[in-house]
């Protein structure tokens, strides 16, 4: 039991420790996961935190337990084992194993130099397997990295925990290195049995890929918090450091709402339509307008628009907090009532804001109220790999990334071209006509006033009217129809 316990003793630290771990790389995680992709995959993050909580498992079966610093001072310093092999000869001078007796197999298993060997060679194992799944890694340099990383271990012991120690208080063993490296060699090759239900790393990243063209909710607020954490933690502070004074909390406040609008409004217009939570998680404030292919960035009327609302909508959330306490002390008064009215419709706003939240996300409309009446919407800047697939322009989706210099020359093309065509047009539309011969505006040919059908001189018909029931001025009918005395032109 003790021998279990001594082992199992440093998982069940790993899974204590991991939960702490985990929260404090969770928010880095997210950062990097929506850079590189606009998505996290619910599989992504299931390898990527089994594989820390793997390496912190491992690493505490090395360093764990800790003996305490006294009884290492006290006692000499392990010698270092260098010899390859060594544990074979163990296992020979310790065991009566052959192998032709049964009786012997278990007796053998149980001896503690071939369960260490047997824990060395597993130890690693994972980590091969990782390697060539995840991380799609090469037989060669799989090696290079096991190796290294069992390196690291055995130098972890030798150095007695960095320092820690006054010298090393576990045995440095080259067959360490050894049954380390050949475990995760193994892993490598038994990657492709051990991983066989699920999907590739490609596909993983396709699908990562395909959500991120995208923009959801929760990435729009996590961009949302890291441009309101300057300014939302500055309007923040001057209410309740600066002691309680109506002018100079007013002014706080005011100079919050100014701050605000400044950031929402003045960094999309300067940088192209990023915010820096914008450019952090890959999302750009353009125009509404669809219908080609490009987006086209809003002009600075839209942002001024778009961020005077948001502001309007967003600017009590610091403030809800010292309005509680500010009403349990001051009476209404007159001298408050402009404040307090501010106050109450700046929360009605807010409540009208949440509202919308909640409907927008049951409806799947990620369009929000300041986004419509300002005429933007946001667009997920990733890339796709591949770059013979077609950009799809969705929905609060991906378009080309482009730079803010690079979208003022392609909408300047873009008009050019658009001039072009029309001149163009309008060129064959009068050569088609110069070719009928006729004297009649080109305007009404090309505003579909003719069908291409001919009179006996060689122009067109109005109006359909080659062959029609349209009667002449006395009532008669051209050709094929009908006269007054409904006797027939030919015949």
């Amino acid at each position: 039991m003790s021998v279990i316990s001594t082992y199992l003793g440093p998982v069940h630290t790993a899974f204590l420790i991991f939960p702490l771990l985990a929260l404090a790389l969770t928010f880095p995680y997210i950062i990097i996961e929506y850079r590189r992709y606009g998505a996290i995959p619910l599989l992504r993050t299931i390898i990527v935190y089994t594989f820390i909580l793997y390496l912190i498992n491992a690493y505490f079966q090395v360093i764990l337990p800790l003996p305490s610093r006294a009884e290492v001072a006290s006692s000499s310093a392990p010698n270092m084992q260098l010899t390859a092999g060594h544990f074979l000869q163990m296992i020979r001078r310790t065991t009566d194993f052959s192998i032709h007796d049964r009786s012997t197999w278990w007796e053998t298993l149980a001896n503690s130099y071939v369960y260490q060997a047997i824990l060395n060679f597993l130890l690693l194992l994972p980590l091969g397997i990782y390697l060539h799944y995840y991380f799609r890694r090469g037989i060669f340099s799989t090696l290079l990295i096991v190796f290294l990383t069992s390196l690291f271990f055995e130098v972890t012991q030798l150095t007695g925990l960095y320092g820690i120690y006054a010298h090393a208080y576990r045995t440095f063993d080259v067959d360490d290195l050894i049954l380390n490296t050949a475990g995760g060699i193994f892993g490598w090759i038994l990657e492709p049995l051990v991983c066989l239900p699920l999907p590739s790393r490609d596909r993983i990243d396709e699908a990562a890929y395909y959500r991120g063209k995208k923009v959801p909710f929760f990435r729009r607020f996590l961009a949302f918090l890291v441009d309101y954490a300057v300014v939302g933690l500055t309007q923040t502070l001057l209410i309740y450091l600066i002691p309680s004074n109506r002018i100079v909390l007013t002014l706080a406040v005011v100079i919050g709402i100014v701050l605000s609008f400044l950031w929402f409004a003045l960094f999309p217009v300067t940088t192209g339509g990023y915010t820096p939570g914008g450019a952090v998680f890959r999302i750009r404030i353009v125009s509404g307008r669809r219908g080609n292919a490009r987006v086209q960035l809003a002009s600075p009327a839209q942002y001024a628009i778009r961020s005077a609302l948001l502001v309007l909508l967003i600017a009590d959330i610091p403030d809800v907090l010292y309005l509680t306490k500010e009403m349990m002390q001051v009476s209404y008064n007159q001298a408050f009532g402009f404040w307090h009215g501010l106050r109450t419709f700046s929360q009605i706003c807010a409540a009208i804001f949440l509202i919308e939240i909640f409907v927008r996300a049951i409806t799947g409309d990620r369009r929000f109220l300041y986004e419509r009446v300002s005429g933007t919407r946001v667009i997920s800047t990733i890339r796709l790999p591949d770059p013979d697939r077609p950009e799809e322009d969705v929905a609060d989706g991906s378009a080309p990334t482009l730079s803010a210099r690079e979208m003022k020359r392609q909408e300047k093309e873009d008009r050019r071209r658009r001039k072009e065509e029309k001149r163009a047009q309008k060129e064959r539309y009068r050569e088609q006509w110069d070719q009928l011969g006729r004297g009649d505006s080109a305007k009404d040919y090309q505003n579909g006033l003719y069908d291409g059908d001919f009179d006996d001189s060689g122009a067109p018909y109005k109006d359909d009217s080659y062959g029609s029931d349209d009667p002449y001025e006395d009532g008669s009918y051209s050709r094929g129809g009908q006269y007054e005395n409904e006797s027939y032109e030919r015949g």
